[in-house]
């Protein structure tokens, strides 16, 4: 059996429960400095200086802690925001720009970041599976889009096959343009219950077979 790309068994061990975490000598100093930061819930405020108060954000996007920036996605949202004035949106962007629109912050606790999934009517998420189980585990079919190496938004391309999975087993609606996130988003406002699934006792099941599907990813 073919080993897993260390950079994608990293980011896919919060799939797996039983699985014991290891130090990764590849972890870059920014982005121990942000998990650091999501240890300690006193320390993570929202750019204004304050903890965020979107509770009820109709739309909640999150682009995980790694160091590439994913300023693309930030900046789609921010222009589907501005065709979109009525809707509420909240962002975690990490190290990605800020928006223009507010609602914008760099690191949300996990807790919260949970809660403001399972109030959403719709979540976009990265290719990163941690983000995309914690959605589905809050109740949300999530809406995906890769990061891409292409514009240095991560080191390689593992997210990109992970959404292709996603895709192919039905548990994302994965997109990769302006215009598929757009739709995306607009089929999730119009139509909420598409996009809301069951929270079950089989969720556990439900992470190890994701973790199955990455491991697979490299070839077996």
């Amino acid at each position: 059996m073919s080993s897993v790309d260390p950079t994608l068994e990293l980011e896919t061990e919060a799939l797996q429960p039983d699985a014991k975490r290891s130090p990764n000598p590849s972890l870059t100093t920014a982005n121990a400095a942000i998990d650091e930061r999501q240890r300690r819930s006193d320390d993570v405020v929202g750019e204004s200086g304050g903890a965020p108060s979107e509770d009820l954000a109709q739309v909640v996007v999150s682009v995980g802690t790694d160091h590439h920036r994913f300023d693309r996605l930030i900046g789609w949202v921010d222009e589907w925001r501005q065709a979109n004035p009525g809707v509420t949106v909240l962002i975690q962007r990490g190290t990605s720009v800020q928006s223009q629109l507010g609602g914008c912050h760099e690191l949300i606790p996990h807790a919260e970041l949970l809660q403001h999934f399972a109030n959403a009517t719709a979540v976009v998420s990265h290719g990163g599976p941690s983000t995309v189980m914690d959605a589905r585990m809050s109740g949300r079919f999530p809406i995906v889009m890769a990061r891409n190496p292409a514009y240095e938004e991560h080191v390689d391309d593992h997210q990109m096959r992970f959404a292709d999975h996603l895709k192919k087993h039905g548990v994302a609606d994965v997109v990769d343009t302006k215009d598929g996130l757009f739709d995306a988003l607009e089929r999730a406002l119009t139509n909420p219950d598409a996009y809301t699934i069951p929270i079950s006792d089989e969720a556990a099941d439900g992470i190890n077979e994701f973790g199955r599907l990455v491991d697979g990813l490299m070839g077996s």
